[in-house]
Parts: C-alpha cells; structure tokens; sequence
C-alpha cells in the first residue's frame, strides 16, 4: 500500500476565454484567463461515497491516475471532500477544473511526483473523455494559470498585468442544455463556419498585440460576440441579454462554447464606469459577480 500524504488540499481556479471561442479547436489562437472561483479537493484516510463511486467522469479520473501513478485501482481508499463555487455548464472549465484539483489532490496523497506538463497531459486526457476530444485550451489555462495565449497545443504565459487590474463581470445567462461537443458538432456543420473562424482568429491576434503592450481594448469582446452569435453558438436568452448590456455601455460575449436551447452560459462584460453597471444589473435581478481576470491562484 502506498503511503499517504497529511498535505492541505487542492485547489484548481476556473477560467474565461476572452477571445477563440470555438476557432481553437481549428487550430487558431486563443487567449485566456484565470478567475478566482474554482474547486477544491481534499482527499483524506476513508471510503468513497456512493454517489462518487457511481460517478463515472470520477472513475475515469482515478483511472488516469492508476495507469500515470502505477497504483492499481484497489488501491486507492480514500474519501473525497469537494468544495466549489464555480457553476458547472458556464463556459468556465468546470470538468477541467475539477480534473485539476482532484488529480493534484491525489498526487499529494499518494505521495506521487507530477509536474505540470505532466498534469497537463492528465486533465487533457479527462477532458478528451468528456468532450470527445479538447483543444486543450482549457486544460492548459487551468493547469498553467494566470494570462496565456494557447495554439495547436503550445502555451506561452503573458506577463500583461492590466487585466487583473481592470474590473469585469460574469452575468449568467442561463446554463447550457448542450454539451461542448455537440456545439463544436453543430459549428462544424454550418457552410461558412471557417471563414468566420478566420475571423476570430485574426480578432485574436489584434488582443494579443495590445496584451503584449499591456493595452486592452473593450471593444473587441463585442466584435468577437458578433462573430460568435453568426456561428449559430448564442441562444435567445443571452443574445437579449447582450443588446440590453451593449445599451448600457458594456462590451460583452458569451466565455464558452454557448449554447442554443437554454441558457449560453456567462457573458464576460466590462463597463467603464463599474458602479452604473451594478445599478443596471440590479434593476433586472440577474446573477453576476465581479473579478478581475489573470490572477494566479497563489496570489489569491
């Protein structure tokens, strides 16, 4: 029986793309960002509950790590205490977040070495398993935090600080009845869907240009938001719910692959003036937070 670890517990912080929605699965460039909602595992002497024990993206995740670590699977008896407050189908990386944590969490208790590369390819693994196959986007910003620019699987951290000192805003919009897979599907399917990932890609790399100045422009989450809503990926809801923020002021898009049926998950939005917008929001009783956008979790 491997030894275990008495270390403190594992957190893993969700994340926003601010622009590459969907183009990245194409192999173009995407910028993301971490937030500071995310999950946190704590792994202690014990049993599995026997919700987790029927928890199939769990099993396969204890799985990835037998065949990483060496362990064999009746060898891992612990009980698993979760703690989040990052909601699930938001386009914020909740399975990858919780594949983070809970892979972190066991590599600490089972006194096992991983560094982050190592931990990349594990959540990547978790992720393929949930959507069919990940860009890698968000196993990479959730694995590496902060600010950083993803393509065709390469990584490059960004040192621009004006995001974490800038405020915005995660208004839901309603969570999505589909899965990620089945956007990419469906983006898959429209007859002009690559012109207009080219579009996004070139949109992209305009941020990143003023990233790397440490400049940020507003006016390109709205433009990207055009983009994404002529790939069919923005249901009613949150298309209403954006006209309405753009007559307030706000630049906003939808951080995820969006959704049709329901809800499209939360909208990213700046405003200039921070308090007007609360008072707008307010008026309408929708759900938001405020955060800034980049900070790594060791600076939380």
């Amino acid at each position: 029986m491997a030894e275990h670890s008495l270390q403190n517990s594992s957190f893993s912080q969700g994340k926003v793309i601010l622009s590459g929605e969907h183009s990245v699965v194409h192999g173009q460039l995407a910028i993301l960002a971490s937030i500071g909602m995310g999950i946190e595992a704590d792994i202690s002497d014990g049993e599995l509950s026997e919700s987790y024990k029927r928890d199939v993206y769990l099993q396969h995740i204890l799985q990835i790590f037998c065949e990483f670590s060496g362990l064999e699977r009746e060898q891992l008896r612990f009980t698993l205490a979760i703690k989040a407050d990052l909601p699930q189908k938001s386009g914020m990386g909740s399975s990858a977040v919780f594949a983070c944590a809970v892979l972190s969490e066991l590599a600490k208790f089972y006194q096992t070495s991983l560094d982050r590369e190592q931990l990349y390819q594990l959540v990547l693994e978790a992720e393929n398993f949930v959507h069919g196959h990940s860009s890698g986007a968000d196993p990479a910003i959730v694995v590496y935090g902060g600010l950083i620019a993803f393509v065709k699987g390469k990584i490059t951290q960004l040192t621009s600080s004006i995001l974490a000192s800038t405020n915005f805003f995660l208004i839901d919009s309603g969570a999505a009845s589909e899965s990620t897979g089945e956007m990419i599907a469906q983006v898959a399917q429209l007859q002009d869907h690559q012109a207009l990932i080219l579009q996004i890609g070139s949109l992209t790399h305009d941020m990143l240009n003023d990233l790397q100045n440490n400049s940020f422009k507003p006016s390109l989450l709205s433009k990207n938001q055009l983009l994404l809503e002529k790939l069919g990926v923005v249901g009613a809801r949150a298309q209403d719910m954006i006209r309405q923020l753009r007559a307030w002021g706000a630049d906003c898009k939808i951080t995820g692959a969006g959704g049709v049926k329901t809800g499209s998950g939360y909208i990213l939005a700046y405003h200039p003036d921070t308090q007007a917008l609360i008072n707008k929001l307010q008026t309408k009783n929708w759900s938001y937070f405020s955060t800034q956008l980049g900070l790594r979790k060791e600076s939380l």
